[in-house]
């Protein structure tokens, strides 16, 4: 932010050097090639079903995570900040890209190169208009004799050869061992895992091309010049080669015979190396193979637990990478005790109808949540008097101390009877209320 930049470089400085050799450029210099001997590069990589489908699932489910800009309570907790101009960057982030398909290609970028990186448009005073992705490919870091990091980038829209300072980037990293300049790319560091399960796919196309067969041998009786023999293996391959050939009938004349190469592609162990890329490459990218449809040791009984899992170690920290970049390079410097920066999971946490259910029949006896609350999550319109909490008899107030009956009222004291006038003859006894009092 412009607060910062005062401190660093006041101009670009001429002598930079490579914070560290940039890994992405090997994708445009023929990528990556281990002992596999298949060049590896991040188009290739997604060649293989596992990866394109693991980079698929993280960069979608990212990208339906609404991200949500707090601001944090004096007295705790935090609320969405609606009238921050941030909120129209957040929901329009460029001119082509909608928030969705911007996440998308930063999870998508990060994922394949270790990298993801994007322009931050600002106005005159600063403040972050837009942002504009960038081909990591096309980037190289720079560290300046103080200590700061530039970007040289080439971008249609921004030209070859810009030089930016870091506060103008948006720059998200894998984890890192150049000192935090550089994220890891997973595809360079699996480049054989990758490297092995295109080969075995390549080598399962070889067999289809050439009709699901590993060859063999066609033998004559009779003796054949090298010409003939030539001739006789290009009829063969022309009549029976290809899968479109390979469940035609062979004649064979002159007592020609063909012997097939006694090996199969389970003997070469063909399946068993597709079978194990499978959780190879998710376990590279923490995903959960369920999340790449292999069912092969799925359970439905533990899904909702592996989804679980799935956001806490695979989506989880990637959010807080985005959080924690946006709150660095979009908030000024004394926003950033109040302002922060949160993807809503709620999205990803549904779960099933009885579970959302149930979990909303204990979040209303509760009362930590209101049926208005629970209708606008589950996509209906509010009520009237929805916002009021329903109180169980059997509960305590929850605004007030807990309901007691008030004690019995005392009985008030019964007055003792006047005194009445002795009606009595002389002669009898004198009556209860009354002396006697001689003459």
């Amino acid at each position: 932010m412009p607060q910062r930049r005062q401190k660093a470089d006041s101009v670009a400085p001429t002598d930079f050097s490579l914070a560290w050799p940039n890994p992405n450029m090997m994708g445009m210099f023929g990528g990556w090639t281990g002992s596999s001997g298949i060049p590896v590069t991040p188009l290739t990589a997604m060649q293989v079903s596992t990866v394109y489908g693991c980079v698929k699932a993280k960069a979608e489910d990212m990208g339906k995570l609404p991200l949500l800009l707090k601001r944090s309570l004096p007295g705790g907790g935090a609320i969405v900040d609606t009238s921050h101009p941030l909120n129209a960057l957040l929901a329009q982030p460029n001119g082509w890209q909608t928030p969705f398909e911007f996440i998308s290609y930063m999870v998508t970028a990060l994922e394949l190169r270790g990298n993801a990186y994007a322009v931050i448009v600002r106005g005159k005073a600063g403040q972050p208009l837009g942002l504009i992705p960038l081909n990591p490919d096309r980037v190289n870091v720079l560290l300046s004799p103080k200590g700061w990091l530039y970007y040289n980038v080439s971008h249609p829209q921004l030209g070859d050869g810009l030089t930016l300072h870091g506060d103008d980037v948006l720059h998200i990293r894998n984890i890192s061992i150049d000192g935090g300049y550089l994220g890891l790319s997973p595809i360079a560091i699996a480049q054989d895992t990758i490297g092995i399960a295109l080969a075995a796919q390549a080598h399962g196309a070889t067999l289809f091309r050439n009709g699901a067969q590993l060859g063999g041998v066609l033998s004559s009786p009779n003796k054949l010049s090298s010409e003939a023999a030539q001739r006789m293996a290009q009829s063969w391959k022309d009549l029976y080669g290809g899968v479109e050939n390979s469940s035609k009938v062979a004649v064979l004349e002159e007592g020609v015979k063909f012997d097939k190469i006694a090996m199969t592609s389970e003997e070469a162990q063909f399946l068993e190396t597709r079978r194990f890329a499978v959780p190879d490459i998710c376990r590279l990218f923490r995903t959960p193979p369920h999340k790449v449809f292999d069912m092969s040791d799925a359970h439905y009984s533990n899904f909702e637990n592996a989804n679980q899992a799935y956001i806490d170690d695979a989506l989880a920290p990637m959010a807080v990478r985005f959080e924690q970049g946006a709150r660095q390079k979009l908030l000024f410097d004394d926003e950033r005790s109040k302002l922060f920066f949160e993807f809503d999971f709620k999205a990803l946490l549904r779960g099933d109808q009885q579970s959302r259910f149930t979990a909303y029949k204990t979040a209303l006896d509760g009362l930590f949540m209101t049926r208005n609350e629970v209708r606008i999550r589950e996509g209906m319109n509010p009520v009237p008097g929805g916002d009021e909490f329903i109180i169980p008899l059997n509960m305590a107030d929850p605004g007030g101390k807990p309901e007691t009956k008030p004690p019995p009222t005392a009985a008030a004291p019964v007055a003792p009877a006047p005194a009445t006038e002795d009606v009595s003859s002389a002669d009898g006894p004198p009556g209860p209320a009354q002396n006697v009092v001689g003459d």
